[in-house]
């Protein structure tokens, strides 16, 4: 009987008699006569689709199990109950594609026995959240769970018998919505949380609203949206949109928890599109989510997003960028590079009618080339707390990024690390961030969670490519205080050919000290590759200890001075604020020049960075992995420059890229440096001129000024050289 309902469905959509009803999340019943119709004329969504449908039929093959919840991230009662949601889903979307009612059934089952388990659950017993969920450890991943039902729920909505709808809405999804919202007993830090400004707050904003859609219930739609107290002022999913994005579509924490965040942003976003259209969720904001997933496509590199913050090597091949590019196109067919990323890097497409538009505009043949372009991406809801530069090569075959980060802390997932700067050449990340102390979903580390050196040495300071003073981390480590001061960023410059620049600055990290970094990307007549130029200037009317590291990807080749190596033990390079992590293994001082350059080798380039030096800057080879005895850390290398007693200090260094080395030929050419001088020529509270010499007698000259201004002139003498520009910097080859 209900095969024969299902055929006159079919008839009555292909007459365009569907209004409202169900599906209508991320499937809608004209997207499924769609897809019914195209079936074999779209190879590679047929296949997506095929996955899922065998998805489908391999837990039809399995018994249903939803066991009482007692694991951390990566047990089994955790894994298992993944599963079960990402099952449902499954044959959910194969009910709805082939009216087959074994997949009706197995997800009204499977609902069933959650709405005789959820009822009978206290707190989950695994306590290591303040937000601990029922079924899974932490609430968060009750979001996730409830996201992925609701889907499911409103794929077989129509096939549930009254009795049966009944019993699941409410034994299980309004006491889990409810939950989500409010919490338990006396913890009610789940309100809080909902309505927080934060990718924990649009999991469950979006939770929430998917189930209250699936069931009709226009109140906790509202909440969603609006807020627990659906005033719009508190809460709610349309104030995160307001909140959680700079106008250029940068999301606070980072490229990272972008890409985490902005699954349910999109996700809840397409049911909003197909159930309260009136909103225009697409066009909010001047387009704010459309622009959002662009950006954050902008944030990688070689389709691996940029590693700062908390975060892991995720990329565009992560299912929550197939969300993103499917239905961030869907939204907006005018980016074709959207197609590109669907096609090159992900190969996979949603059963969902987004989804099928990405693969058969990809099967039309519109895609288009995804371009990168070196630009500034503003932090803050009115984009006024900082940014982070990325800075590409003009030549895309050199396929190099340089990024300096000078934004807002980040929320719960900012590290302290203003200013830092990362550089990836080759396909590789050559100055490294580490990003994130954790083994997702491997329980034995940790139970899968944040291990305690993440903030013990992964937030601090001395883990970053940035200044770390008198060995305290930025804001002494404190995220009340870090939360509410952010960088600036003083200019920025990409439209020359041979160079690109930013400058910024933080006046509040350190309290009485100001940290400016200015970093160029020169290309120049005489050297291989591009030329990275570094300046980091400390300032403070107290003398304070500096120390500088250059973290690295990559093994060491040479110094230019002597050192001396722990050979047979080692000691920590300090006692806390991360210094206890990591381990010294040399150290030395270059007293035979005012250069100190450090080579080493990545792939197959060498890289060298070239600092001023004096006899009395002490210089050490690092790494991280000291005091760490259930081996959390990953053991990277670092460049330490540090110097003592002093109030004003400018960092000066060259970064050159060089050489090639031939493992199967035996080869190697253009191995040394050809920077033979780095010097600070002039440094004020206003003005930074800064020497490069290399092989042959070719000088680099980086003038900048800091009062911002691009159009005042400057003059600068130095000894008997005047130095004359227009604007925020100059840069001079000769």
């Amino acid at each position: 009987m209900k095969k024969i309902l299902f055929t006159l469905l079919t008839i009555c959509l292909s007459a365009g008699a569907w209004a409202q009803g169900h599906p209508s999340l991320l499937l809608t019943r004209q997207g499924v006569e769609e897809i019914r119709a195209g079936r074999g004329t779209v190879p590679a969504f047929d296949r997506s689709l095929e996955a899922t449908l065998k998805g489908a039929d391999k837990a039809l093959s399995l018994p249903l199990v939803v066991p009482q919840p007692k694991d951390g991230g990566g047990g089994y009662t955790h894994e298992q109950h993944k599963l079960n949601y990402y099952q449902m889903f499954d044959c959910g979307v194969a009910w709805q594609m082939t009216g087959d009612e074994r997949y009706a059934r197995y997800v009204v089952d499977m609902l069933l026995k959650y709405a005789e388990l959820y009822p009978t659950l206290g707190f989950h017993p695994v306590q290591l959240s303040g937000t601990p969920g029922r079924i899974f450890w932490q609430t968060l991943n009750e979001s996730v769970w409830l996201v992925h039902t609701s889907i499911a729920y409103d794929c077989v909505y129509d096939y549930l018998s009254d009795a049966e709808r009944k019993r699941v809405e409410e034994n299980l999804f309004r006491p889990i919505a409810d939950f989500i919202m409010n919490g338990m007993d006396e913890n009610t830090a789940n309100n809080k949380v909902f309505n927080k400004m934060h990718n924990h707050g649009t999991w469950a904003t979006a939770a929430v609203g998917m189930i209250g859609m699936a069931m009709g219930d226009d109140d906790l739609v509202d909440r969603a949206l609006y807020g627990s107290d659906k005033s719009g002022k508190r809460g709610g999913f349309i104030r995160q949109l307001d909140y959680l994005f700079s106008p250029d579509g940068y999301f606070t924490e980072g490229a990272y928890y972008q890409r985490y965040a902005i699954w349910p942003f999109v996700v809840f976003a397409q049911c909003i599109d197909h159930n309260r259209p009136e909103i225009g969720i697409f066009r909010y904001r001047d387009g704010i989510l459309p622009k959002a997933v662009a950006t954050l496509t902008q944030l990688a590199y070689e389709g691996r997003f940029l590693r700062f913050n908390d975060a892991l090597l995720k990329g565009y091949d992560a299912q929550e960028l197939i969300y993103a590019v499917d239905i961030a196109y869907k939204a907006d067919p005018s980016n074709k590079q959207l197609l590109d990323i669907a096609e090159r890097y992900q190969g996979k497409f949603l059963p969902t009618d987004a989804g099928y538009a990405v693969a058969r505009d990809i099967a039309r043949g519109e895609a288009r080339p995804l371009l990168f372009r070196s630009a500034l991406y503003r932090d803050g809801r009115d984009g006024t707390e900082g940014g982070v530069a990325a800075i590409r090569s003009t030549d895309p075959a050199l396929n190099s990024l340089v990024t300096l980060k000078a934004t807002s802390h980040g929320l719960s997932h900012g590290h302290y690390d203003k200013l830092t700067m990362a550089y990836y050449d080759n396909g590789n990340e050559i100055l490294t961030d580490y990003g994130a102390s954790r083994f997702i979903n491997i329980e034995a580390k940790y139970k899968g969670h944040y291990t305690k050196l993440n903030k013990g040495f992964a937030m601090q300071t001395i883990a970053h490519n940035t200044l770390t003073a008198d060995g305290r981390s930025h804001f002494d480590a404190d995220i009340k205080r870090a939360s509410d001061f952010h960088a600036e960023i003083l200019f920025a410059d990409f439209d020359r050919p041979d160079v690109q620049i930013v400058s910024a600055v933080d006046r509040n990290a350190y309290e009485g000290i100001a940290m400016r970094r200015t970093t160029a990307y020169v290309t120049t007549p005489f050297l291989q590759y591009p030329l990275i130029l570094d300046l980091v200037k400390a300032e403070s009317a107290a003398e304070h200890r500096y120390d500088l590291p250059y973290w690295y990807n990559g093994h060491m080749i040479s110094l230019n001075f002597p050192y001396e190596r722990a050979v047979d033990r080692m000691v920590p390079l300090g006692e806390k604020n991360g210094y206890q992590h990591i381990w010294v293994e040399a150290e030395g001082r270059n007293t035979a020049s005012n250069t100190a350059c450090y080579t080493w080798i990545a792939g197959d380039r060498f890289y060298s960075l070239s600092t001023a030096t004096t006899p009395e800057t002490e210089l050490r080879l690092v790494r991280s992995g000291a005091n760490d005895p259930d081996f959390y850390l990953r053991n990277e290398p670092a460049f330490l420059i540090r110097e003592q007693g002093k109030r004003n200090h400018t960092f000066c260094s060259a970064l050159e890229t060089h050489g090639t080395y031939d493992l199967q030929v035996e080869q190697s050419a253009n191995l040394t440096a050809s920077c033979r001088e780095a010097k600070v020529l002039a440094d004020t509270s206003d003005y930074t001129v800064a020497r490069f010499t290399f092989e042959g007698g070719r000088t680099v000259v980086l003038c900048v000024a800091y009062d911002g201004d691009p159009a005042a002139s400057h003059r600068v003498k130095v000894g008997g050289e005047r130095y004359e520009w227009t604007g925020n910097y100059d840069v001079r080859m000769y």
